[in-house]
């Protein structure tokens, strides 16, 4: 029998509004943004535009790849097609990490912003106190899974209908409090926008750290080449609504750093890494925007919950057609059209995976350990993609000049491997001897596995 194929639902302004909801601004500037200030001070808006316009140039690799080569495997199977069965499994092993290591790095922060939501003394069905009780944020992150779970299976067009609800609430609520921010007096130690044009107080290393922390603010969009076979529309749509989705969301982004950087001196956001729009929202008035604020983040944080979760779906699905997962993964439910085992089973994962984290020894550290190792895997993700793109153009005919299937995708990845050598340096020990350890694994994984991915000419059709 045939295999059904994944429902074609969805509109180019569909794919736009999943990546910008899986980039998830106000989510992206809660968790990162104070960690950028600390490394780059003042320069961290300027890290962030200088990290943008390799990324950019990676979604160009994106989109050309899309248009030629739809397929949910996304740069899984570009690279499988492109480089060969043992380097594809080897780039399976690596963007399965990234985005299981990003759907558990935003179930996190769901957990937190919940209890914190629930336990302030407006609503008060809380206590306080569990909000650094890591085995409260992981059980309170275990329900977002499930919740998350129940949307997918229920459909990609739901998905993408409420990721616009909370996107568009989102964006508006920022831009009220980006207004806010502006009207309000500089305060005493903080960065005016003439200021913003710096490396920073521990120059080079340290923009170049806040630079590669920027990568988790940048990511998410690429999750619309993921549901590219999902599309109503042509095949240039999933790659476009990626580039949209970039666009729009870092230029808002930026906005809302240089706003809020008014508000407050430099060293009180790296002393609230952990709370970073809750302290803005206090500088601005507290009480009602403090609330708003975390209801907003909390929006944010399940819309890019859902979002990586899709896309990680999306990738098993393909790997099981290949064989490198079992093929029960590649049933569509004959209603939703979504590949709902591949869904449940991808976040019975995640949801086992989030419990375990409640056994770390505090928040931040249940926090910080998933960023660190998400951020190197997933610029990674990048690299191969990148390298996928020139490599198969070349191959094709196209000259070495070419500036969008080439020129461009190839200075993203050599900008992204220079951050990521700089990077890696400055990175706990236990985090490097992860990484290195995630890279041996996926060198003996892409060994094993390498025969059981089925031939090109016997692959699928997406």
């Amino acid at each position: 029998m045939a295999q059904r194929g994944l429902a074609r639902v969805l509109g180019l302004g569909d794919l736009s509004i999943l990546a910008s909801a899986s980039m998830a601004p106000a989510y992206s500037i809660a968790t990162t943004f104070g960690i950028m200030i600390a490394a780059a001070g003042a320069g961290a808006p300027l890290a962030l535009l200088f990290l943008s316009i390799p990324v950019a140039f990676i979604a160009l690799a994106f989109h050309r790849l899309c248009a030629v080569k739809p397929d949910a495997g996304s740069t899984y199977a570009w690279s499988r097609i492109v480089f060969g069965r043992t380097a594809g499994a080897f780039s399976a092993w690596i963007v399965v990490l990234s985005y299981f290591f990003g759907a558990v790095a935003a179930v996190v922060p769901a957990g937190t912003y919940t209890l914190e939501l629930l336990s302030n003394p407006q609503i008060h069905l809380l206590s306080p106190s569990l909000v650094e009780q890591p085995a409260a944020v992981a059980v309170a992150g275990g329900l977002w899974v499930i919740g998350a779970s129940i949307l997918l299976i229920g459909g990609v067009k739901p998905t993408a209908n409420a990721s616009g609800l909370f996107l568009w609430i989102e964006i508006g609520a920022l831009l009220a409090f980006v207004g806010i921010a502006f009207a309000h007096p500089i305060a005493h130690g903080a960065a005016p926008v003439t200021s913003l044009f710096t490396l920073g107080p521990l120059g080079l290393a340290g923009f170049a750290s806040a630079t590669v922390s920027a990568i988790w603010v940048i990511d998410g969009w690429e999750v619309s080449s993921c549901t590219s076979e999902e599309g109503k529309g042509t095949a240039k749509d999933p790659g476009k609504g990626g580039i949209i989705g970039l666009v729009a969301t870092t230029a808002l982004t930026l906005l809302c750093m240089i706003a809020f950087m008014r508000i407050g001196p430099l060293h009180a956001f790296s002393d609230h890494s952990s709370d970073t729009l809750a302290y803005i929202a206090g500088q601005l008035g507290g009480g009602l925007y403090t609330d708003v604020m975390i209801a907003v983040v909390l929006l944010s944080t399940g819309a890019t919950l859902w979002t990586t979760q899709l896309g990680l779906s999306r990738i098993a699905f393909s790997m099981a057609r290949d064989r490198l997962f079992p093929r029960v993964l590649t049933d569509v439910h004959p209603q939703f059209g979504t590949p709902h085992i591949s869904i449940a089973t991808i976040n019975v994962g995640v949801l086992v995976v989030t419990l375990l984290t409640g056994f770390a020894p505090n928040v931040n550290a249940q926090w910080t350990y998933v960023l660190d190792t998400e951020t190197f895997v997933l610029g990674l993700t990048f690299i191969i993609t990148g390298l996928a793109c020139a490599t198969h153009f070349l191959r094709a005919g196209v000259p070495a000049t070419d500036l969008t299937r080439v020129v461009l995708p190839m200075i993203g990845v050599v900008t992204i491997v220079a951050l990521l050598a700089v990077n890696f340096a400055s990175l706990a020990p236990n985090v490097q001897w992860l990484a290195v350890g995630a890279l041996a694994v996926g060198v003996v994984y892409a060994a094993a596995m390498r025969r059981r991915l089925v031939p090109l000419e016997q692959r699928p059709a997406a």
